[in-house]
């Protein structure tokens, strides 16, 4: 056993030695410094308008916003990278050499303080062991210049991200300024009458050039804001990202397939973006009766590219739907009211189709079509050569809907489920508790002269714990037998969930 216990020691002390060995040989790694880029967007200046034109401040910071909010990333020049690092790299050093310098006064002082022999000696050796240690650092910080991150994540500043947009501030106070908001650039903007126009001057001041860097501006009139407002935008937000814009030009047939770029609806048979963070794109393209397309596009910096989506139609069905008894039904696909009834419509051949009607006295009938062939339904189906046409010619009331009811009954008996349970298991409980009271007493006195009032008492008890177990278990059994009743219902003819009302079929119609 000593033998084990030693062998188990020593193999536990080899493996910690190769873990911390192999911890040691680990190449940390390096992360760059200043991964993101704040621009910080200024109230513009609109002291030079009249009163009734100032509202244009919210349009212009509602398009530039809207604009710089879809870039991702920042490519920083030579210029800007030589100048953080630098920064970043002075403000180490005197760090350092501060903390290197305290250590050293320390050293210096500790022979004043009067201490006994060996603790003066014990203090001595620790500073000294410090100082080597920053002296160290010192040299490493020397010789080891820090990484800029040279593509870092572009953003607006926290008070812009809240709808908040600080007045400019006054000459000399910039940098103070770029301070407070903690952004490394700032967007200065101003607004004035030009001969019954309205002229827009945009100036962008940078931290890293400690001036104003970017000066750009438009003349537009208040019809044309929109479209001036967003080629001064673009400018700037070529500028910013520091990389040429990429365009997606998207067509597609037919004329009103819905185009959709990254999950965001596009347009309608075309749509045109301008990327100011070039990067791979998603393009999807929908229509009606046809095959849907999907495809990843890469756009490159300063390149135009167009895509042409050309659909492919499915095979389809021309059914007509009628209801000889009640003109004027309402016919829905699935939950989705399509017209009244006579109407005529065209289904894809190759996909389930559930249709169905409902009369003004809420009479229901359904049918389920494929391929040019009704599966199911109580219906009369005439086949023609490109589809056929459907009569209903008998509709199920509200009272016969096997469907509905059969949900009715699961929702109530699962309802009242959920309030037996909690009732019957406290009552069973108590009832329990009870019934152990009384076995408690009748053998601490068996000999008591209410034994048979006793004994009748847990006698109750008993039946009542029966019966409360008895009704949580007819209800689990109650709700099973009306789902599988809801199951059944719902695997033969099923009826929609829910119907629009007449009024809303009115208004989609």
């Amino acid at each position: 056993m000593k033998i084990f216990s030693s062998l188990f020691v020593f193999l536990f002390v080899v493996n910690s030695m190769l873990f911390a060995a192999g911890g040691q040989e680990s190449v940390p790694v390096t992360s760059r410094l200043n991964p993101e880029y704040t621009l910080c967007i200024t109230a513009p200046d609109v002291s030079a308008l009249p009163p009734e034109r100032q509202i244009i401040e919210n349009t212009v910071l509602r398009l530039l916003v809207h604009t710089l909010e879809g870039l991702n990333y920042r490519i920083r020049g030579e210029e800007e990278i030589n100048y953080y690092r630098d920064e970043t790299w002075r403000r180490s050093r005197e760090t350092a050499v501060s903390n290197l310098l305290n250590r050293r006064n320390e050293r210096d002082l500790l022979i004043y303080r009067g201490e006994p022999e060996w603790r003066y000696r014990n203090s001595l050796r620790s500073v000294d062991e410090q100082i080597e240690r920053l002296e160290r650092d010192l040299a490493d910080i020397e010789n080891n210049p820090p990484l800029i991150e040279n593509r870092p994540v572009f953003r607006l500043s926290g008070t812009n991200l809240t709808g908040t947009y600080p007045a400019a501030p006054a000459e000399g106070e910039e940098n103070a300024f770029l301070a407070r908001q903690r952004a490394d650039a700032f967007i200065a903007l101003e607004l004035y009458e030009f001969h019954e126009r309205i002229f827009l001057n945009i100036k962008m001041y940078t931290l890293h050039t400690n001036s104003y860097s970017y000066e750009d501006f438009v003349l537009f009139s208040t019809n044309d804001i929109n479209a001036a407002v967003n080629e001064i935008s673009g400018r700037l937000a070529e500028v910013i990202s520091g990389i040429r814009p990429a365009m997606l030009i998207v067509n597609a047939a037919p004329h009103d397939a819905i185009v959709v770029i990254d999950d965001r609806f596009a347009g309608f048979g075309a749509a045109e973006i301008i990327s100011y963070s070039p990067a791979e794109m998603e393009i999807s393209v929908y229509a009606d009766n046809h095959v849907p397309a999907r495809f990843s596009m890469e756009l490159r910096p300063g390149e135009i590219t167009e895509m042409t989506f050309n659909l492919t139609p499915l095979n389809t069905s021309t059914l007509d739907f009628d209801v000889p008894g009640s003109p004027g039904s309402r016919l829905y696909m699935g939950n989705l009211y399509l017209g009244e009834t006579p109407i005529s419509l065209t289904l894809p051949r190759h996909q389930f189709s559930y249709i169905s009607v409902e009369n003004p006295e809420s009479e229901t009938g359904s049918v389920i079509f494929r391929n040019n062939e009704l599966v199911s339904g109580r219906a009369d189906f005439q086949r023609t050569s490109e589809g056929g046409s459907i009569t209903f010619d008998s509709l199920i009331s509200s009272g016969e809907n096997r469907m509905e009811n059969a949900r009715q009954g699961f929702y109530r008996t699962y309802g009242a489920f959920w309030i037996v349970l909690p009732v019957s298991l406290l009552t069973s409980g108590i009832a329990a508790n009870y019934i152990l009271a009384n076995n408690y007493a009748a053998v601490m006195d068996p000999n008591r002269s209410d034994m048979d009032i006793i004994y009748n008492r847990a006698v109750t008890a008993n039946y009542i714990r029966l019966g409360a177990n008895a009704a949580w278990i007819s209800g689990l059994g109650l709700t099973l037998f009306q789902l599988y009743r809801y199951l059944r219902a719902a695997g033969t003819e099923a009826e929609p969930n829910v119907m629009a009302s007449s009024s809303e079929a009115e208004t989609e119609e």
